[in-house]
Parts: C-alpha cells; sequence; structure tokens
C-alpha cells in the first residue's frame, strides 16, 4: 500500500500523490532563482495543499523528504549519481513503454512510489539502464586509447547535465524560515 496521507499533530493531510506532482516537486527543488523557503513552501502546497497549519510544518518537512524519497534513506552522494528525474524523464518514459507497454502520456494516474517501482524494475537492457550503465562506464578499464576516448565520448553524451545539490541554509535564510515558522 502506498502512502496517501500524512499526519502532523493529528492534522491528516492528503498527498497529491501523482507522479507528475513529484517531478514538479524536484523541478521546484532544482529551481536556483528561489529561496529555500520558497522552494519549501512550493513543495509542500505541490504535495499538501495550501490549507497547512503552521505548526505542523517542521513535522511535515522531514515527512515530505521520505515521501520524495520513497521511504528511502538519504539519496545517493552526489559523486555516485547516475539517474537524474527530469533530465532523464524522457528516456524512463521510453523504458516503461518498451518494458511494460505503459504510455505514460496517456494514463491520468501514476502514484510516485509505483512509478519508481517500475523504473527499479526495468531490465539491464532499457533505454535508461543502458545510459546509467554508460555514465558509470570507467576509462581506466580500457587499455587502448581509442577505446578510451570512445568511452569517455560516449560518457559526455549521456552524461547528467546538472548536479543535484542539497542546499545548505544561510544564516539569513535560517532566521527567515525560523521568524515564518515562529509566526
Amino acid at each position: 500500500m502506498y502512502p496517501t496521507k500524512m499526519e502532523a499533530n493529528g492534522h491528516i493531510y492528503n498527498i497529491n500523490t501523482d507522479y507528475k506532482t513529484a517531478l514538479a516537486c524536484l523541478r521546484a527543488i532544482d529551481d536556483e532563482e528561489i529561496t529555500d523557503l520558497e522552494r519549501y513552501l512550493a513543495i509542500e502546497t505541490l504535495l499538501l495543499g495550501t490549507g497547512v497549519d503552521n505548526d505542523d510544518r517542521d513535522i511535515l518537512k522531514d515527512k515530505i523528504a521520505n515521501y520524495l524519497r520513497c521511504g528511502k534513506e538519504e539519496n545517493t552522494p552526489l559523486e555516485e549519481i547516475d539517474f537524474d528525474y527530469i533530465q532523464d524523464e524522457q528516456n524512463v518514459r521510453t523504458s516503461i513503454r518498451q518494458a511494460y507497454s505503459i504510455d505514460l502520456n496517456k494514463i491520468e494516474y501514476l502514484h510516485w512510489w509505483e512509478y519508481n517501482e517500475l523504473i527499479s524494475g526495468l531490465l539491464p537492457d532499457s533505454l535508461i539502464n543502458r545510459i546509467r550503465d554508460t555514465r558509470n562506464l570507467d576509462e581506466k578499464d580500457y587499455k587502448e586509447q581509442k577505446d578510451k576516448e570512445r568511452v569517455r565520448k560516449a560518457k559526455e553524451m549521456v552524461a547528467i547535465k546538472k548536479k543535484q545539490k542539497q542546499r545548505e541554509f544561510t544564516e539569513e535564510e535560517q532566521k527567515n524560515m525560523d521568524d515564518f515558522y515562529n509566526s
């Protein structure tokens, strides 16, 4: 059973669980033009709507992060990332269509966690897994210079263009969030 609600201080919030909503949250996370507070409020609003009680925000922040990670521990360290939900979205759609005969463009709803299960269940020869394998190739494993060059070029072609990073709050941003939560 996939989660559909979050609880904080006795308040129950319905989660907008469609995978497209979670992808929109990930786009907000990567948006460098907004502050961390604006980013969090955008994600909260996308997932839980506008009626969130201010006293619940501290509790919900961790629950939202856990939900977006599908209940898993922290994400892979930056140097090991071989997948980006936003950049790889089209290749995931293609892979899911090939593997499961599901056209994500034609379905109205798919739970975020189920979307991730479909990705996890893709066979090694799926398009996205071949791309991930290419990203993980190591030029040092090849003796011939032409093979090293071929690997380098292939990795450049499929490289993750943007790096996901967790921003740390500046003192001013932390103060603004504290003031907001305490108001």
